[in-house]
């Protein structure tokens, strides 16, 4: 979750009166666009690109839809960076603390009526290609994701050089079966080499998957990964509408990796009527890779949930968690796919994909 400086901005969010701004900018000139006549602006990013189940490794595109007053200007294949403010009823200044929102390329321009449509993405739009080695192979995974960020253009934004103590969703250490405590360290590997044919969004999945994570590129434009974290906010039915809920929560009771045609890994309950268990792919997964992983993610629960935030919170990032609670239960719901709408107002459709009851009979 993005974290505001300013308390009045923060106070001004929670607002059942809350005005918003939407800035466009060049991101070589820095100049703004179309700043009297942006009409219209729909977000849209995922954690899975299942449309009924959380994934490990997704790599998924975020996406911008906006409607902007045609005032000229060409916007195929320029980068803009988007940012939201609150504006203040008694005043027109627009120098208040903005909320990034991305950094995205226009791939598509139809213009009418006075009006322009754009298609927007960020860098992994451009990760379906073929990933062609820059660097000697073998090499650590590090030095893989380091040159894939290159090819398209993205600051890799995960930190290898710090030395983290691993932990578990409810924030314990986690210790391995000899009671050595484990580090991020860990998750250190060598590729050996690259698939045939694979494209960088696959090996960036591979890498990803392999630390229990999803990637995805940042509000900042950086390539980052992570896991489903702490919760981070509290809605209730004054903010939202009445969410749809699964009957019973999803509980992650197994993983399989298939790792060639020979060989499959797994941990945990295999049996998928006991539970959710997920399956992937993954040529570099080891032993204990899958150890280290199974430690973050087993018994990870949520309902599956598709609600509309009234209030859209601009500070909400997938892979944050949020509780629904309607006065007698609570419901822990990961934001797997997350969309902003601007109108002159803010709202947000948030989801957490999984499968249904009957499905997991």
């Amino acid at each position: 979750m993005y974290t505001i400086a300013s308390n009045e901005i923060t106070s001004r969010i929670e607002s059942y009166k809350a005005l918003w701004g939407m800035w466009i900018e060049d991101a070589q000139s820095g100049a703004p666009v179309a700043y009297d006549g942006i009409q219209n602006v729909q977000t849209d990013i995922q954690a899975t690109s299942l449309s009924d189940d959380i994934e490990l490794g997704a790599v998924c595109s975020q996406s911008v839809t906006a409607e902007l007053v045609d005032d000229g200007t060409k916007y195929l294949g320029n980068e803009y960076v988007f940012s939201l403010y609150t504006k203040d009823a008694t005043s027109s200044d627009t120098n208040d603390e903005k909320i990034p929102m991305g950094r995205f390329t226009c791939v598509k321009s139809k213009k009418s009526g006075g009006s322009v449509q754009l298609t927007m993405a960020d860098r992994l739009y451009f990760s379906d290609k073929p990933y062609v080695p820059h660097i000697p192979m073998p090499n650590w995974n590090k030095a893989v994701e380091d040159d894939i960020c290159r090819q398209l253009g993205l600051q890799n934004g995960n930190d290898y050089t710090e030395v983290r103590l691993l932990r578990d969703k409810n924030g314990r250490r986690l210790i391995d079966k000899n009671g050595k405590v484990l580090y991020s360290k860990y998750f250190y590997f060598k590729v050996s080499s690259v698939p045939k044919d694979v494209t960088m969004r696959q090996m960036l999945s591979y890498l990803a998957s392999a630390q229990g994570q999803f990637g995805y590129v940042d509000r900042y434009g950086k390539y980052v990964r992570k896991w489903y974290g702490k919760l981070v906010k509290t809605l209730d039915n004054n903010t939202i509408d009445l969410p749809t809920l699964s009957e019973r929560q999803n509980v992650i009771v197994g993983i399989i990796c298939k790792v060639s045609d020979d060989v499959t890994l797994s941990l945990g309950v295999t049996d998928t009527t006991q539970g959710r268990v997920l399956e992937f792919e993954n040529p570099y997964m080891t032993e204990s890779l899958l150890q280290s992983l199974w430690r973050r993610i087993g018994g990870f629960s949520w309902y599956t949930t598709e609600l509309y935030h009234r209030l859209g919170d601009p500070r909400f990032d997938i892979g944050d968690v949020v509780t629904y609670t309607n006065g007698a239960d609570s419901y822990d719901i990961p934001i797997t796919n997350l969309g902003f709408t601007f109108d002159g107002g803010l709202s947000a459709d948030i989801s957490a994909v999984g499968l249904s009851v009957e499905e997991q009979l």
